[in-house]
């Protein structure tokens, strides 16, 4: 119980602490956890809900902070930090992931993504899994 609260205050530190977002950004994104849904991005924390399809249904939100941004190319950066998936529905779920991906600016107003995180759930079960978006947002 202390791990989950120590985990819950870590990710609403992040959240909330004054990022000076110089971009933020609306989309959709496509993959796991989730089928489809809506991305947000507030500089380097990404915010996503997804509806995952099936079994009556299931909502998953995930909060990442890019703690590492760095570019490839002149219009291309990766990025690697921690984050939970927060599973509600039937059964509730929380895991810990580290997405490791890539952002590709084509112009100013556009973002196309894609990432990668290795998740460890901690509540409902403990299991190791592999989770995977891409999206594209626009930058406001």
């Amino acid at each position: 119980m202390k791990t989950l609260l120590l985990l819950l205050a870590t990710c609403g530190i992040l959240a909330t602490s004054p990022v000076h977002a110089t971009e933020t950004a609306l989309g959709v994104q496509f993959g796991t956890p989730g089928n489809v849904g809506l991305s947000l991005r507030f500089d380097r924390v990404s915010i996503g809900a997804a509806w995952q399809f099936g079994n009556d249904g299931y909502l998953h939100t995930t909060l990442d902070y890019w703690a590492i941004k760095s570019p490839l190319g002149s219009k291309v950066d990766w990025f690697l930090g921690p984050g939970v998936d927060l599973g509600l529905g039937n059964p509730f779920l929380l895991a810990i992931r580290i997405p490791i991906g890539l952002q590709w600016m084509p112009s100013k107003d556009w973002e196309i993504f894609g990432d990668v995180a290795p998740s460890f759930q901690v509540i409902d079960a403990s299991k190791f899994y592999v989770a995977g978006s891409i999206g594209i947002r626009y930058v406001l």
